[in-house]
């Protein structure tokens, strides 16, 4: 073959036809709905989505369709190489063609490659790859077919061969579609816009949440919503009905607060030498954008007549404040902090110290609360594991305890994943977008000294607010666990 030539920009004749011959190739993608029907995060890596996104953003469609190539892939740029199709996936090269495939991060001139798929956390990011097939025309050469394609999986000891069912044609129609979604239109007029487009079920707080947390990669973050949120398997998107939601047998998790273990307030007597902090009640509940409240009731008056404060520590062992404020002559009342919610948290009551004329400082203590605690784990019926909703910095997140001599647990979860929900009346198929990981992918926490449980955790991008819960399910919707409702 001869030497291909680079950023050659030629406007080219037209898109060859398609060749006659059989090839293992079962199903061609014309559209953004045939793209939806892919199970990508399971069966298909969702570095495919990255990659195929990048690449109809990259390449140039004339408007008869042609896609004249404009790098070097003899060279390695993006990744790519001579694929010689020894497996027979595509159809027998006709003389004068070739095919390519690029995608390989760690091979030839990949750096090309844009960092949102360089530095993509998934395991197995470098299965995706696209082939496309080349031909000289006058002018230079062109892209005639293009496909999607992954090597097996490591499990399957195939090696780098590609398998053929999940090897999808792209035509140039979903080309010019997903061109559509380019990271230049990044406003939320022009979301919208997208989104009406494409038949999109995302409402205007949804696509303003996609802004704001994409950010310069909006488009990309509603391709991936369209695609892979709207119509996604697992989890299964459909109407049946959930299983119950189990009763809420579990205690309160803000408990309340036992007398201050520093201060028995021996210098104040009322009725006959009865403690007045007996019936004080302190707790740290559930803020305002996951952050840390403080609450108080029952403060005797004779407190209150002295100037008293509550204050915020990161535990109980901890001296110096992380917060604190005047609660006046408010008996009972609440103080929203700016302290992203953790375990451990404690709010103590304090004498308020007086400086300089109206600043005040914090005084002798009177009272101090239990440590905040997150809510026990529940049980993952059937298996020896246990599933846990807890707070990290003001985040709802996942602790998932698997028993150390449950060996082959990696197996048995392969297809389970925990999802997030706002309420625990969501039904399984209604988690919050994009708030879910697979159980397999939860991270070892080795901080975790335990004897018999290893400790892996998933921390989403999801506020902790009261009512979020979170569940496992085996696969499709089978549940295996739900955990109690968050509580203020």
């Amino acid at each position: 073959m001869m030497k291909m030539s680079g950023r050659i920009r030629s406007c080219c004749v037209a898109l060859l036809l398609t060749l006659t011959s059989v090839s293992a190739v079962r199903r061609t993608l014309n559209s953004i709905n045939d793209l939806k029907s892919i199970d990508f995060g399971q069966a298909v890596p969702m570095h495919s989505i990255l990659l195929l996104h990048w690449f109809a953003n990259e390449i140039d469609i004339d408007t008869n369709g042609v896609i004249p190539l404009t790098f070097d892939p003899d060279s390695g740029d993006y990744g790519s190489h001579l694929y010689y199709n020894n497996e027979r996936v595509l159809d027998p090269l006709p003389r004068g063609y070739q095919y390519y495939t690029l995608g390989n991060i760690y091979q030839g001139t990949s750096v090309d490659l844009p960092d949102f798929i360089l530095q993509s956390d998934e395991e197995e990011s470098n299965r995706a790859r696209i082939i496309f097939r080349v031909r000289e025309q006058n002018a230079g050469w062109i892209i005639d077919q293009v496909y999607i394609t992954q090597h097996y999986e490591t499990s399957e000891y195939r090696g780098t061969e590609y398998d053929p069912e999940h090897t999808y044609k792209v035509t140039t129609c979903l080309l010019r579609a997903i061109r559509r979604f380019s990271l230049e239109g990044n406003n939320i007029n022009s979301l919208m816009s997208l989104r009406d487009r494409f038949g999109s079920s995302a409402d205007d707080s949804q696509i303003r949440q996609i802004r704001n947390t994409w950010g310069k990669f909006a488009c990309l973050g509603l391709f991936f919503f369209i695609v892979m949120q709207e119509k996604y398997s697992p989890p299964k998107r459909n109407n049946r009905r959930q299983p119950a939601a189990r009763r809420n047998t579990q205690s309160d998790f803000v408990v309340n607060i036992p007398k201050s273990k520093q201060n028995a307030a021996s210098d104040i007597s009322v009725n006959n030498q009865v403690d007045p902090s007996d019936n004080i009640t302190l707790k740290v509940t559930t803020g305002k954008r996951g952050k840390a409240r403080i609450t108080w009731s029952k403060v005797p008056s004779d407190f209150l007549n002295r100037g008293v404060m509550v204050a915020l520590y990161k535990n109980d062992q901890e001296e110096e404040a992380l917060t604190y404020e005047s609660i006046g002559n408010s008996e009972s009342g609440s103080y929203d902090t700016s302290v992203p919610l953790n375990e451990g948290l404690q709010v103590r009551l304090h004498e308020m110290r007086k400086q300089f004329f109206f600043w005040t400082s914090v005084g002798e203590e009177k009272y101090r609360s239990s440590e905040f605690k997150n809510p026990e784990a529940v049980d993952i019926t059937g298996y020896d594991a246990n599933l846990q909703l807890f707070a990290k910095d003001g985040r709802a997140c996942a602790r998932l305890r698997v028993k150390k001599s449950f060996h082959d647990w990696r197996s048995e979860f392969k297809k389970a994943w925990v999802g997030f929900y706002s309420s625990e009346d969501k039904e399984t198929n209604n988690y919050e977008w994009w708030q879910w990981q697979w159980a397999t992918k939860f991270k070892e926490n080795t901080d975790f000294q335990d004897l018999f449980y290893e400790v892996y955790e998933y921390e989403s991008g999801m506020t902790i607010t009261p009512g979020v819960q979170i569940r496992f399910i085996l696969q499709d919707e089978i549940e295996k666990a739900r955990t109690p409702a968050w509580r203020e």
